[in-house]
């Protein structure tokens, strides 16, 4: 049946795409016969998302790049900022992680353990932990954004896609930037520099910083403190031995330091409105702490402003991470190279808010019950990671390769405190599901395409993946009764082992020199997993905690065309999650009465289309835009709604009241994006160039539930960025005034229904920024 369905639906496609091409390619032609004399061809995108350097054009994948200077001119220095230069990539984040999708695939555990869906490279190194993916966003040569299971060359997490960071790297001459950015009407003082070049014959070096201090887009209004402000500090250091011609190493060390009040979630709705005020006096304890009394006869409440918070205590965002990575790339000849990556990664996080979002205070449990207990949460991590891949790259004048080997080890240790007094461990009487995951993973792969005519090239690759994690936790509840917190007897201490074997096909065909069409079959694995700290063994004889892997199986049809000053790019495509992963939350009958519990939940589908286009109409000129349509929804799909207030009545029968979601849209689906950027420069009397930009984006209505509650959605936004930026004559110095979200619209990037403080929280995009950046390059 899924191969039917998939058939038909890729055919759907596969019109649409047909009509486009010969629609568009006379269109194209024309267009690039009349440019072909006055614009410059020489601008041509190298990227590397299929480890070996390509033209962006000759990538028969849907790949898109973002440069240096589309990064700077609206000073995108976050992964959040991607998603209006980048459509396809949806962002949200809770609880100090990081949420990437990408056609209607990534993660949606807010506990440890669970790896991303979307993979996110440095340099072509694996960074694991998605809350570790909030860093390295500074003197960048570009961003690739891979869009579909990226299973053989990237493996484990990419189901549904790959992000890959490229750092500048050390040049044979001297060069560098200075570029300092003051903003407002948060106080924004940001300064970036970089110098490089030759130390000494056949050694040359690179360093980068960042600096960025920011006041908050917010207060706490019972503190009066700010909120969601930034303090960070981020460097990197490349130092590259050129022994011979044929042997490069590069050796790179990172850093980057967080210390400031923001992540922590605002509040947006009660969970259970109107049960104060029903005739069903059990109901009562679904109120949120915030609608409750303090001890001292106070009435809390929640924030006035949904930027802002009106909680206890401020909000802890403490992180630092750092990494050392070692590329050493042989030229065994001319068609044959080596290349050997090995890193070190480490990340400590310390992550502290008020879960209740209010000003309630509460009691320890020794004094009331556990309902009034308070909803502090204390989240430190703790991460490293060893990986080691090589890779051997033929490159001949028919057959192109690429052969490789990983190694993978992590270690992440969590804790997870909920209770009154968290900070200073004072209160026993609190929630704690701590842990500790050990994972290693083993991986071979290969990436192969052969030209047949000078026309037509097949391609095809696998992976065999191995891999093993074991979980143990230390999990327990506080007793009133006993004055002390009670560890789980049933605690888990187990592990588990899978394999995958991730294949790949596809055909490039050429009809001529600008135009090419392709078509790929793939698959991607994500490793079967537990959450740290998950829910308690039931029985001795109860199944491992761990769920099944997720797998995804797609298609896609697409073509590139590149001539002259125009590049177009349509892909279509088909695809099916089969065991998604999925964190569920649900009631149990005893404290805290709700439970999280991560499983093999779903089965979903997704097709859609993406076009996208790069003009330079003249000298002056130039239009980048990009139209994706995506419909990904659940195909198989039952569980029981925890904002469903029946489900706590007595006597209530969990099995009664589960819902069939098949139907419902997957989580950060939007079905439109559309992103379309202008620049045009205009040249100045004395030699310089004023260039203005803007870059508008639009996405329509997104859920951040697969229950599609609109309580916890983001109905559709368009949000327009602008720069005007002038560069002397010789490009040293510049000025760019910059302002992003100019209309100020309020965007949720995520939303959480919190089950210990009944009410549903939410995460906040940038509002209205702006700024003026001064630059000298040399």
């Amino acid at each position: 049946m899924f191969a039917n369905r998939a058939a038909a639906r890729l055919m759907g496609c596969a019109s649409l795409f047909a009509a486009t091409i010969a629609i568009a390619q006379p269109a194209f032609a024309q267009d690039a016969a009349q440019e072909a004399a006055s614009v410059d061809t020489g601008n041509e995108i190298i990227v590397t998302a299929q480890k070996r350097a390509q033209s962006l054009s000759d990538v028969s994948l849907s790949v898109s790049a973002v440069g240096t200077e589309q990064l700077a001119a609206n000073n995108t220095v976050t992964l959040e900022g991607l998603q209006t230069l980048v459509p396809s990539i949806s962002f949200g984040n809770d609880f100090n992680f990081a949420k990437l999708f990408i056609r209607g695939i990534g993660l949606s555990s807010s506990l440890a353990g669970v790896d991303p869906s979307v993979a996110l490279h440095v340099d072509g190194v694996v960074v694991s932990l998605a809350q570790a993916q909030l860093g390295s966003m500074f003197d960048l040569q570009r961003v690739e954004v891979l869009r579909g299971p990226q299973g053989t060359l990237y493996g484990r997490n990419a189901t549904g896609g790959a992000v890959n960071l490229i750092t500048a790297k050390p040049t044979d001459t001297l060069d560098g930037y200075f570029r300092q950015t003051i903003g407002g009407d948060a106080l924004l003082i940001q300064t970036d520099a970089a110098i490089g070049g030759p130390i000494t014959e056949g050694v040359r070096a690179r360093l980068a910083v960042q600096r960025i201090k920011r006041d908050g887009f917010g207060v706490n209004e019972f503190t009066g403190n700010e909120i969601d402000n930034l303090n960070q500090w981020s460097a990197r250091a490349h130092l590259e031995f050129l022994p011979s011609d044929s042997v490069n190493i590069l050796l790179t060390g990172e850093y980057h330091k967080e210390d400031d009040r923001s992540l922590a979630i605002k509040f947006r709705e009660l969970s259970f409105p109107g049960v104060l005020n029903d005739t069903i006096p059990q109901n009562d304890g679904l109120s949120a702490l915030g609608q409750r009394k303090n001890a001292d006869g106070s009435q809390a409440r929640f924030s006035s402003n949904p930027r802002n918070l009106a909680t206890n205590f401020d909000p802890i965002n403490d992180r630092e991470q750092w990494a050392v990575t070692s590329a050493i790339t042989v030229d065994a000849s001319d068609s044959l190279t080596f290349k050997s990556l090995t890193s070190y990664r480490s990340f400590d996080a310390i992550f502290f808010h008020d879960f209740d979002m209010s000003t309630y205070l509460g009691y320890a449990l020794a004094q009331t019950n556990a309902l009034q207990s308070s909803a502090n949460h204390w989240q430190p991590t703790f991460q490293n990671q060893f990986s080691q891949e090589l890779q051997a790259n033929v490159d001949t004048d028919k057959f192109h390769g690429v052969f490789g080997l990983f190694y993978l080890d992590e270690h992440i240790r969590t804790e997870n405190h909920i209770g009154l007094d968290v900070l200073t461990n004072t209160d026993p009487f609190r929630i704690q599901f701590d842990g500790k995951l050990d994972i290693r993973a083993y991986a071979a792969f290969a990436n192969v395409t052969y030209d047949v005519s000078d026309k037509l090239s097949v391609k095809g690759g696998a992976r065999y993946s191995w891999e093993e994690r074991r979980l143990r936790n230390n999990t327990g509840l506080g007793s009133a009764g006993l004055n002390r917190l009670v560890l789980d007897p049933l605690q888990w201490d187990a592990k588990k082992s899978w394999d995958d074997f991730s294949p790949s096909l596809g055909l490039e065909y050429r009809p001529n020199n600008d135009l090419m069409v392709y078509g790929n079959w793939s698959r991607g694995f994500k490793s079967g997993t537990a959450e740290i700290g998950s829910t308690r063994r039931l029985s001795l004889t109860q199944p491992l905690p761990f769920v099944n892997p997720e797998k995804v199986e797609a298609f896609e049809v697409g073509a590139k065309y590149a001539a002259g000053g125009l590049s177009a790019n349509l892909a279509v495509f088909f695809q099916r999650l089969k065991d998604g992963q999925f964190s569920l939350t649900r009631p149990i009958p005893a404290p805290p009465f709700f439970t999280s519990t991560l499983t093999n939940a779903a089965v979903s589908e997704a097709y859609g289309a993406e076009f996208d286009v790069l003009w330079r109409a003249t000298d002056a000129f130039t239009l980048s835009a990009s139209v994706n349509y995506l419909h990904s929804e659940f195909t198989k799909f039952t569980a029981s709604d925890p904002l469903d207030p029946r489900l706590f009545a007595p006597g209530a029968n969990e099995a009664l009241l589960v819902k069939d979601l098949s139907g419902n849209a997957t989580r950060m689906s939007p079905k439109w994006s559309v992103n379309v950027a202008p620049t045009y420069d205009i040249d100045m009397s004395n030699g310089g160039v004023v260039r203005l930009g803007t870059n508008f984006s639009y996405r329509s209505k997104q859920y951040h539930t697969e229950f599609n509650d609109e309580r916890m959605a983001q109905d559709g936004y368009i949000q327009l960025d602008a720069n005007v930026m002038y560069r002397h004559p010789g490009d040293r110095f510049s000025a760019n005034f910059w302002m992003r979200n100019i209309t100020n619209e309020l965007v949720y990037a995520g939303s959480f229904a919190i089950s210990t403080s009944r009410a549903i929280g939410g995460t906040l995009m940038p509002p209205r920024t702006y700024g003026v950046t001064l630059g000298y390059d040399f």
